[in-house]
């Protein structure tokens, strides 16, 4: 079942013709919240084929949008990529801590898949003149030139009446035309600070989603089909794409510690290895991390 308004076909053509449902808001609170709202409601259908269903919920701007560990993002219209990706996944695998670290870093590659795939396909190129260096920051954050470029919040919602399934939330947020003056910390950068030839923010929006979702698509299938046995690819994509390794890094777990060291390797299940200078090693599975010669 396919659903989208005509603005939604008029504003994103691409992402419509791509996605299972397109919602588009000129302004929300959040899209994350809509997301979770059309989860609890049963809104979120899944394919009749046995792939994942893929539906986008998309904002001009938000005025209560958040990141991790509740931090704001604000927003203002033609300047962000303001994108909440909604799917139903099997329950049994988000529950397993042993591999649902994986979940947001798949979300983060196709982020990065995406970008690539736009530059290319725009002809786009660094515009001081040295290569795109477009990495992943573990465990959800994509860099572009040692900047943070976007983030992504990924939760898990509760489907009324489903035991086998759970929804699950990518939210993207991408910077796209974002005023250096008001990025709101001093590593973050905007893509239209360092590429050439991008089309304007709608139009950029549009192909970055359009190709987040077959990526996520291939990917979650992928994961899903050859679940347990669906780490070492992953393992090896992500470990040559990360940012984070080999820095020295303070890592802020959910627990209260901070734990300092240099990141050494990612883990089968998504954890992150630290090696604290003592020689002692610390495996963080879920947390924020900086690395210390940026962390303000």
């Amino acid at each position: 079942m396919t659903t989208f308004s005509s603005q939604s076909v008029t504003v994103l053509p691409r992402t419509a013709a791509e996605a299972d449902s397109v919602q588009f808001f000129a302004i929300t609170d959040s899209t994350q919240n809509i997301a979770r709202e059309m989860i609890q409601q049963g809104k979120i259908i899944a394919r009749a084929d046995g792939k994942p269903t893929i539906f986008a919920i998309v904002a001009d701007a938000q005025t209560a949008g958040r990141g991790r560990l509740g931090r704001a993002w604000v927003s203002r219209p033609g300047e962000s990529f303001l994108v909440s990706f909604v799917t139903l996944l099997p329950k049994s695998i988000v529950m397993d801590e042993n591999r649902n670290g994986w979940l947001p870093i798949i979300a983060g590659i196709a982020a990065r898949d995406a970008l690539l795939e736009t530059f290319a396909e725009c002809g786009s190129e660094p515009k001081h003149g040295s290569e795109c260096t477009l990495k992943l920051k573990w465990p959800n954050d994509v860099f572009l030139h040692d900047c943070k470029e976007g983030g992504i919040l990924t939760e898990i919602v509760a489907v009324p009446g489903r035991d086998d399934v759970v929804g699950v939330v990518f939210g993207i947020g991408l910077n796209l035309n974002v005023p250096q003056e008001v990025l709101p910390i001093k590593m973050a950068t905007s893509l239209q600070m360092h590429m050439t030839a991008l089309p304007e923010a709608e139009e950029l929006r549009d192909m970055i989603a359009a190709k987040i979702v077959a990526g996520l698509r291939s990917r979650l299938g992928d994961f899903m089909r050859d679940y347990p046995n669906n780490a070492a690819d992953l393992l090896r994509e992500t470990s040559a794409v990360c940012w984070t390794l080999g820095r020295k890094v303070n890592v802020h777990p959910v627990d209260g510690r901070v734990v300092t060291g240099t990141a050494v390797r990612i883990g089968e299940d998504a954890s992150l290895t630290v090696q604290e200078d003592s020689g002692e090693e610390i495996v963080v599975k879920s947390g924020d991390v900086q690395a210390v010669a940026y962390e303000e």
